[in-house]
C-alpha cells in the first residue's frame, strides 16, 4: 500500500469508526486524510470504494500475520492460542477497524454480504485449525463453522468492552489463555 492509501485508509476508518458510514463525507475523509479532494477521488471513486478497501486490507493483514504465527506450529490447541493472541493483538491496534467492520456485515443485502463473505475467508482459517485439532484428538467432535465464528466472536467483543474500560492493562496473552482455556474447559465444574 503506498503511503497516500495508507493515509486514507487510517483516516476513513478513524471517521467511518467515529461518525458511521453514511454520516461520513469524502470531504471528512480527505481532510483527516490530510490530502486533497481530488487525489482521494484519484484513488477511490467512492465511498464504497473506500469502504470495501478498508475491509479488504484489513482482513488481509490480519490472515497475513495469522498465516505466518501458525505455519510454524503443528499442535491445533497450539495454534488456536496463537490465532487468539495475532487477533486481540490486531484488534488492539486497529480498534477502529473492528468497529467498521462488524458495523457492516449486520444486515441484509448485497454489502453486508460482500463483507460477511470477506471475513468467512479468515473464518475459514479458524474452521481448518479446529479440523485439524479433531483430527489430532485434541479437539471434540464439533461443527468447525460455529466454532470459528464463537471464537472471531467472543474475541471482538472481548476487545470492544475490554479496550473500553482498561486500555492500559491491555494484555493480548492473558486474553488468548481466558478464551483457549473457556473454549477448552467451559464454565461448568466437574464432579
Amino acid at each position: 500500500m503506498n503511503k497516500t492509501k495508507e493515509k486514507i485508509f487510517k483516516a476513513a476508518i478513524k471517521t467511518f469508526s467515529k461518525s458511521g458510514f453514511y454520516k461520513t463525507t469524502m470531504e471528512e475523509i480527505a481532510e483527516n486524510a490530510g490530502v486533497a479532494k481530488g487525489t482521494l477521488y484519484y484513488h477511490f471513486k467512492s465511498k464504497d470504494d473506500i469502504l470495501e478497501f478498508l475491509i479488504d486490507e484489513g482482513i488481509k493483514i490480519l490472515k497475513q500475520e495469522v498465516f505466518e504465527e501458525i505455519s510454524k506450529l503443528n499442535d491445533a490447541i497450539e495454534k488456536l492460542r496463537k490465532i487468539i493472541f495475532v487477533q486481540s493483538n490486531f484488534l488492539y491496534k486497529n480498534h477502529d477497524f473492528i468497529i467498521v467492520l462488524l458495523s457492516q456485515i449486520w444486515g441484509h443485502g448485497e454489502i453486508p454480504n460482500k463483507f460477511r463473505e470477506k471475513l468467512y475467508s479468515y473464518l475459514k482459517i479458524i474452521e481448518e485449525v479446529i479440523k485439524e485439532g479433531k483430527e489430532q484428538h485434541l479437539i471434540v467432535d464439533c461443527d468447525e463453522k460455529v466454532i470459528a465464528a464463537v471464537f472471531f466472536g467472543m474475541i471482538s467483543s472481548i476487545l470492544a468492552f475490554k479496550l473500553r474500560e482498561d486500555k492500559e492493562n491491555f494484555d493480548p496473552c492473558y486474553i488468548a489463555d481466558s478464551v483457549l482455556n473457556f473454549a477448552l474447559k467451559g464454565l461448568q465444574y466437574v464432579k
